[in-house]
């Protein structure tokens, strides 16, 4: 989560602290600055960062962090490292940035790496995955980022009370929105050896959500929490043996499961787990953010004044089909190749080829490739930026990695497919049935959009699917918006 430079093992005992990175950052440098901190969830460690930052002679600042965490996903583990490194110029614009990220599927190191350069007055990025550049963009306006955000706010000099909107790129996400914050104080605060400083208590919001943290005069990072959306993870400086070896759980059964953490209760009993529901009407209490994007994606469906939402699922057999490609010039923007779904690569046309055969019809088509990728892929929790070529690969995954595969083989055979994410209903995760968050693929058959689910082996899938953002990873940042802040109550569910 989320957010997010040498792999750390994947398999070890739960009780052994994981191993620091190195960092290239020279502390016998003048001016020059480390510090560790403990991240937690639930009270639980489940990482570790390293934040170094130099001044040099010629008025340019590095600043590098290194991230370490340890998520549990279905009782799976997933060992991440990300790291970033950034150069300011004295202007304090980005000289340099490059930011990656490190997991492992299947014993086989997966990353994914930004590189991004000055551009006119914005930004120009590289985004590279395994060693090949995947794609290329270029921001406008030159952004803040998660490491340099808090400094932008204290160089700025705001008084308590006083805000400001800038720009904000998160690099691993590729989500590019603004982020405002406010200074809401100033009080004196101590770091883990005892010395005191001057510091600033901040409130960011982006996407739906808020981060309060606390920060030094000189820009280090003392707190931060997230109060609004997400998992309530917070950060906080410690000495750099705690930030390792202490406050991790003594026993994997004791670990704090992400998943399970961010599921919704649902008031009111499900017939049959919901796997053959068609038609749904579900009470949703949630913030102004998240009805807004009911109302975006569901139109009329959603009802601001009762706070419902009525989902019914086509019968793909009721709608008109079409031999392929699909030539309707509306619908061109859900055909193209994508950085992570790049449909026009040779292994991606070759393995749709031989899934659907020479039978050309859109909703046979993506029938069989939604029962292939159910057949075929392994289902295991990763935490990872997938691509579908690395999914094709790998050949395992969850519920991201099936959607950003099929996504691919649907296009390159032309029919029209959109990625979405949001909730759905599952007795099968935990012992309690609940909702979770998922992503699932919706494909366009004559007269609408069809929501199928490769991960269950569903089409259509079924109407407990509630989309929140449609869209690529970018997108679904907006997400992190949401978590820990739906409350729903079920109001009638009926069967076909």
């Amino acid at each position: 989560m989320g957010a997010l430079l040498l792999l750390v093992l994947f398999a070890r005992s739960w009780d052994a602290p994981l191993p620091a990175l190195p960092l290239d950052l020279d502390l016998s440098s003048p001016g020059s600055t480390e510090h560790w901190s403990g991240i937690y969830v639930a009270d639980q460690k489940i990482g570790y960062s390293i934040s170094r930052s130099a001044q040099r002679e010629d008025g340019t600042l590095l600043l590098q962090d290194r991230t370490i965490l340890r998520l549990v996903l279905l009782g799976q583990p997933n060992d991440v490292t990300v790291a970033s490194d950034l150069t300011l110029s004295p202007e304090r614009r980005i000289v340099s940035l490059l930011a990656q990220i490190k997991t492992e599927i299947k014993r086989v190191p997966v990353s994914l790496r930004v590189e991004g350069r000055p551009a006119g007055r914005g930004l120009e990025l590289k985004v590279i995955q395994s060693g090949i550049e995947l794609t290329s963009l270029v921001l406008d306006d030159m952004p803040a980022t998660p490491s340099n955000i808090y400094r932008k706010v204290i160089e700025a000099g705001l008084e308590p009370g006083e805000s400001m909107r800038v720009p904000w790129f998160s690099p691993l996400g590729l989500g590019q929105s603004e982020a405002k914050i406010t200074v809401l104080g100033s009080e004196q605060a101590s770091f883990p050896g005892g010395e005191t400083t001057q510091a600033w208590s901040l409130r960011l919001e982006h996407s739906g959500q808020v981060i309060e943290a606390l920060v030094a005069a000189d820009g280090t990072r003392m707190s931060e929490r997230e109060v609004e959306g997400g998992l309530g993870m917070h950060l906080k400086l410690e000495t750099q043996d705690d930030a390792v070896s202490r406050g991790w759980a003594l026993d994997g059964a004791d670990t704090v499961d992400l998943i399970a953490l961010s599921s919704i209760p649902l008031d009111g009993d499900m017939p049959a787990g919901g796997r053959s529901l068609r038609d749904l009407l579900i009470e949703v209490d949630a913030p102004q953010h998240t009805r807004g994007m009911l109302a975006t994606l569901h139109g009329s469906a959603w009802d601001e004044e009762t706070r419902r939402l009525s989902v019914s699922i086509p019968d793909p057999a009721d709608s008109p089909s079409y031999p392929l490609p699909n030539q309707d010039r509306a619908l061109r923007s859900w055909l193209r190749s994508t950085t992570f779904s790049p449909s026009d690569h040779p292994d991606i046309k070759r393995t749709a080829g031989l899934v659907v055969g020479e039978n050309l019809d859109a909703r046979a088509a993506a029938r069989k490739l939604t029962m292939w990728l159910y057949g075929n892929i392994e289902k295991v929790p990763v935490a990872s930026i997938p691509s579908a070529t690395e999914v094709l690969k790998s050949m395992r995954g969850d519920c991201n990695e099936h959607t950003t595969l099929f996504t691919a083989l649907a296009r390159s055979l032309g029919i029209p497919t959109r990625p979405v994410a949001g909730i759905v209903y599952s007795e099968t995760i935990f012992e309690d049935g609940a909702f979770y968050y998922h992503a699932w693929p919706e494909v366009w058959l004559g007269e609408g959009w069809v929501p199928v689910d490769p991960t269950f082996g569903q089409f259509p899938a079924d109407a407990t699917h509630i989309g929140l953002v449609v869209g690529a990873l970018d997108k679904q940042m907006e997400i992190m918006g949401v978590i820990g802040r739906l409350k729903l109550k079920l109001v009638t569910a009926e069967s076909p």
